[in-house]
């Protein structure tokens, strides 16, 4: 299974605001969201995708693509939509889950599947372990894809450092641990200088040069 979680459009992005309007960064994550849809439908391996937000905007366009969606009745943070969609997905008999943000802009089918590449072949470990794979930003500080099969017994660790305490989690559970540098997962658009790249526009010094 895919896990997106997505907070209120009108939430995201504020590190931008000086850049773009709410209603702008609401439909910037709403256009990634799309594309990253279609991306994990056209993915082979995925068998299903779970989406979970609390905004109805989220949950129209991931019905159209035939996700499931769990409904945040309030936005409780990011590890928590990341535990809750894991639980859901337990329950349902997923036998792994892929954990993706939805700013992703660049992602592309062998991402994905790239991101699965540990569940099979020669990198599986013995079947009495579990395993995680982990695929993270530009910097290797923040996770951009998360694998963990079976689904269960993990703390989820979002935020600052998150790369390097998912790896650290991963070795106090018993759990196999593989890093993975999926290319199309590796951008996640979050600074001016993220959004600069995006635009194909010059960056000097970290700081758009318009």
């Amino acid at each position: 299974w895919a896990i997106i979680p997505v907070k209120p459009l009108r939430e995201s992005k504020r590190r931008l605001s000086h850049l773009l309007s709410v209603d702008e960064r609401a439909d910037l994550i709403l256009t990634f969201l799309d594309d990253l849809l279609l991306t994990l439908n056209a993915a082979p391996n995925i068998d299903r995708v779970l989406v979970v937000s609390g905004d109805p905007l989220v949950a129209t366009l991931a019905e159209k693509y035939g996700a499931l969606v769990l409904i945040e009745s309030a936005p409780a943070g990011l590890n928590a939509a990341v535990a809750r969609g894991a639980a859901h997905a337990v329950g349902a008999g997923a036998a792994a889950v892929l954990v993706l943000p939805a700013d992703l802009p660049f992602v592309q089918v062998e991402d994905v599947e790239a991101m699965l590449r540990p569940l099979t072949g020669d990198r599986r470990p013995p079947k009495e372990r579990s395993l995680l794979a982990v695929c993270g930003d530009e910097a290797d500080e923040g996770t951009n894809a998360l694998l963990l099969a079976p689904p269960g017994d993990f703390t989820f660790h979002y935020g600052p450092g998150s790369f390097r305490a998912h790896l650290a989690e991963a070795t106090e559970r018993g759990r196999a641990a593989y890093t993975l540098n999926a290319p199309g997962l590796r951008f996640d658009l979050d600074t001016e200088s993220d959004w600069a790249v995006y635009c194909g526009l010059p960056v000097v010094g970290g700081i758009l040069n318009s």
